[in-house]
């Protein structure tokens, strides 16, 4: 029987590796962790100056805690075919652009805004950036029996963990706003 998810513990979510995630078609929250094993700081990795913020270090494997989203609906939709896939639609993909951007310019090659000023990469860029995520960060996930309890877990768990790499519900979301703010600055725009 699964527990109540408003008494899971993020830290102890089993985390995988993006390549072998297979999630359920299930409502749920899901968390992305920089894998520490391999990259020991978000410095490391390539994460140029992330907010302060405090950082929740995983109970089980050496991961530190970077994102926590939701999918109402579909749990595997969400992140193989928004987050492994397409920057037009994750948060978390536009948001690592503007926070690897600064270390290094390739990020800026091959984006650019749709009619809606929307960053979308062309194809060779989504690779390059699915290819960061699957050698730099581990996955989690728990289901949620609702909508109403799946927003209620994000929210909580935001709420308490601030993971740097949110921008809604988090102390330092501006502080991102205005990074994510500048990286579209500096890209054309294909009407």
């Amino acid at each position: 029987m699964m527990e109540s998810p408003q008494h899971l513990n993020l830290a102890t979510t089993p985390l995988v590796r993006p390549a072998q995630a297979d999630p359920p078609r299930a409502s749920g929250v899901y968390s992305w962790w920089l894998d520490t094993a391999r990259f020991p700081t978000p410095e490391s990795a390539g994460l140029a100056d992330l907010p302060a913020a405090p950082r929740l270090s995983h109970g089980a494997e050496q991961a530190e805690l970077l994102y926590v989203g939701r999918a109402r609906k579909n749990l595997h939709q969400r992140i193989l075919r928004q987050h492994l896939r397409r920057t037009r639609s994750s948060a978390l993909r536009r948001t690592l652009l503007a926070v690897l951007l600064p270390g290094d310019g390739k990020w800026a090659e091959g984006a650019s805004l749709d009619s809606r000023r929307r960053v979308v990469l062309d194809a060779d860029a989504e690779d390059q950036l699915t290819a960061w995520m699957t050698g730099h960060l581990l996955l989690g996930w728990v289901r949620c029996p609702s909508k109403d309890e799946t927003d209620a877990l994000e929210e909580g768990w935001i709420k308490e963990h601030q993971p740097v790499l949110n921008t809604d519900g988090t102390t330092h979301g501006r502080e991102l706003t205005e990074r994510k703010s500048r990286f579209v600055e500096g890209l054309s725009c294909d009407a």
